[in-house]
């Protein structure tokens, strides 16, 4: 087999790969505190899937959204002590409330160099 062909057979781990979503992700685990303000949470390479969970045990609601140009309408909403699963590949999430609002993210992660990530944009996420 020439050198050329061999090359052409790399097989390796990118966004469109699907053996890289197919394993079970690396964990991930964050936690903090917003006061009305944004936390960027950047991942150190591609998400497979996020878990939010909103730990307030009030009345407090917080968003998550992939853009910070997001619309209001494209902002997801956790209510106080329930939490969302993200089935979805990012590099970067934002977590925003208008209260003091405590929350504990999870991420599966691929093998995939975050670099290798495109920006999200486009309907449902900025329009």
């Amino acid at each position: 087999m020439a050198l050329k062909e061999q090359v052409a057979n790399v097989y390796g781990v990118g966004i469109n790969n699907v053996g890289s979503y197919q394993v079970s992700g690396r964990p991930y685990c964050a936690t903090g505190s917003l006061s009305a303000d944004v936390d960027t949470i950047t991942f150190p390479t591609v998400t497979k899937e996020i878990v939010v969970l909103n730990r307030d045990d009030g009345s407090d609601d917080m968003y998550v959204y992939f853009h910070t140009d997001s619309t209001d309408a494209n902002k997801y909403l956790i209510s106080a002590g329930d939490q969302h699963t993200f089935p979805t590949k990012c590099k970067q999430v934002y977590l925003s409330s208008s209260a003091t609002v405590d929350y504990t993210l999870y991420a599966s992660l691929t093998q995939i160099p975050a670099a290798r990530m495109y920006a999200i944009t486009g309907s449902g996420v900025t329009e």
